[in-house]
């Protein structure tokens, strides 16, 4: 039985991540004009936009090996997470083809800041995120 399980185990996290499971994940919004909305109440200055598609193991890498790690979990606490579907509705300036992609906007002007497409490790997605904020508070 216990080697029934631990099988099973094995194989779900080998399985590629969906886009509810990584908002879930991340404790992220789903939509992002409701993620706007929140980020103004909380008075955050930034909205990350992720674009993952179901299946896509770059992404799934993205959000368990980069995104879900504790030190950048502590520096997302500044910002409003979304995470959509690659197929899902967008302005034009963030629709994209390749997943993941990242994309800090400005909630004021609500244009991206700073833009990346495929997975990025821990430090080097924590430069983005110092950019990011440094960008926005000039």
């Amino acid at each position: 039985m216990k080697t029934i399980l631990m099988f099973v185990l094995i194989i779900g996290n080998l399985m590629a991540i969906s886009t509810k499971d990584a908002a879930w994940l991340l404790n992220a919004q789903t939509d992002l004009n409701k993620a706007f909305e929140k980020a103004k109440n909380e008075k955050k200055k930034i909205v990350l936009l992720v674009v993952v598609k179901d299946d896509c193991h770059w992404c799934e890498m993205m959000v368990h090996e980069t995104l879900k790690d504790p030190d950048i979990q502590a520096r997302l606490k500044d910002m409003v997470t979304v995470v959509v579907d690659i197929n899902e509705k967008l302005p034009k300036a963030f629709k994209t083809t390749l997943t993941p992609a990242m994309y800090f906007i400005d909630v004021r002007s609500k244009k991206s800041v700073l833009e990346n497409v495929g997975y990025i490790k821990k430090g080097g997605f924590l430069i983005d995120i110092v950019s990011a904020s440094e960008m926005v508070e000039q």
